[in-house]
């Protein structure tokens, strides 16, 4: 879910809580409450739309960190039993491609073709050096490789689809919250402040972007110099002026 769909279903969830509280007003009228119905649903399946973007994006973070995990085990695997297929003396085995796979379809096809190929001569492999259970781990990793690809593939199209249907379901709230801003609008029986109420529940503001963000720490003020105290100055004694030896009289 992203940032602005996040922030309309927690404006129509608060719109929400608002026109509850003028139930009576609403249900004075077969549009005020069917619109207060429609809202509630929209909040609702909102809700329920979002936790469907979650559990795909779970699925497809899992999914990826089993198919890296697998990528890995099959490259070793693949460059190590194409080393050995070099070194058998029997020109009726097979040999292997040994470079790194461009992408993960010819990755799967090489681990294919060392399957197939090794099936008939994993004896003379296993003399050589091939671990003799590294065949079945390649068998096992290729399965939950393609099984993990899937799994990427099938969360990937499980998200768009909840995120467009999430769409609708906010379409359908901003709707229903007009509709009602309406009725409070021109009600003779809507309380007073309760217009005004809704208004800024639906508001999308800086309340919202400051949910959104961690305020970062301020730094640490620095502190003051420390100032050494003012040195202490004796008083300069007073002195008697010096006569003047030109105004003697001899």
């Amino acid at each position: 879910m992203d940032k602005s769909q996040r922030r309309k279903h927690k404006a129509h969830k608060r719109s929400l809580v608002v026109c509850n509280q003028q139930v009576p007003v609403f249900d004075a009228t077969a549009g005020g409450k069917k619109s207060l119905g429609k809202l509630a649903t929209a909040v609702d399946t909102q809700a329920g739309r979002i936790s469907d973007q979650e559990n795909s994006r779970s699925q497809h973070q899992q999914a990826s960190a089993r198919a890296d995990e697998a990528r890995r085990i099959l490259t070793k695997g693949l460059r190590h039993v194409s080393k050995v297929s070099g070194l058998l003396p029997d020109d009726s085995t097979p040999t292997f491609e040994g470079s790194r796979p461009p992408n993960d379809e010819q990755l799967i096809g090489r681990v294919d073709a060392i399957l197939a190929g090794t099936s008939a001569h994993a004896d003379a492999f296993v003399s050589e050096g091939v671990q003799p259970a590294l065949l079945a781990t390649l068998a096992s990793e290729l399965a939950a490789f393609r099984k993990a690809k899937e799994t990427i593939t099938l969360s990937g199209k499980l998200y768009t689809e909840a995120s467009a249907a999430l769409d609708v379901a906010l379409a359908e709230g901003d709707d229903a919250i007009v509709v009602l801003e309406g009725i409070l609008e021109t009600s003779p029986d809507a309380p007073a402040g309760a217009l005004t109420a809704l208004r800024q529940a639906k508001r999308i503001g800086p309340r919202d972007n400051a949910d959104d963000t961690v305020a970062a720490p301020g730094p640490a003020p620095t502190p003051a110099p420390a100032v050494s105290p003012a040195p202490t100055v004796s008083p300069v004694p007073a002195t008697s002026p010096v006569p003047d030896a030109s105004n003697k009289v001899a």
